[in-house]
């Protein structure tokens, strides 16, 4: 069962799952309600296949358009669900890296740049900068 929070009960730090819900082809995977403090450690335990990885997902915004989510992602008080991946100032750090192989660092920071940052000398100073 889950109980959503009102409005006057939703904490203005932290990140906040209200009524979460994740399915994928009319099937629920997971339904969540949660609150975590900032500096608070949750761990998400559950078989292959549960949707663990596509919460995270949700949260930063990177969900297959395959799945559907209900509920609302709230970040500090702010609602996220709704913004883009680039307004939520939310990241993963995988347990396999992503980086291309045949590239160094700077390499793989550089590819990552927007196209706005023109020229070798402002990308290499934002490469620098990470």
């Amino acid at each position: 069962m889950t109980a959503t929070l009102s409005s006057r009960d939703l904490p203005t730090e932290g990140l906040v799952l209200d009524g979460f819900m994740l399915s994928l082809n009319g099937r629920v995977l997971l339904r969540l309600s949660l609150r975590v403090k900032p500096g608070e450690i949750v761990a998400i335990m559950a078989p292959s296949g549960s949707g663990k990885s596509s919460l995270l997902a949700a949260i930063c915004g990177t969900l297959d358009p395959a799945f559907e989510m209900a509920g609302h992602i709230l970040l500090d008080g702010r609602r996220i669900d709704t913004e883009p991946p680039e307004l939520r100032r939310t990241g993963i750090l995988f347990q396999d890296d992503l980086l291309f192989p045949h590239l160094s660092v700077g390499g793989n920071l550089g590819f990552g740049l927007p196209a706005a940052v023109k020229g070798r000398a402002a990308r290499r100073a934002r490469i620098e900068e990470a």
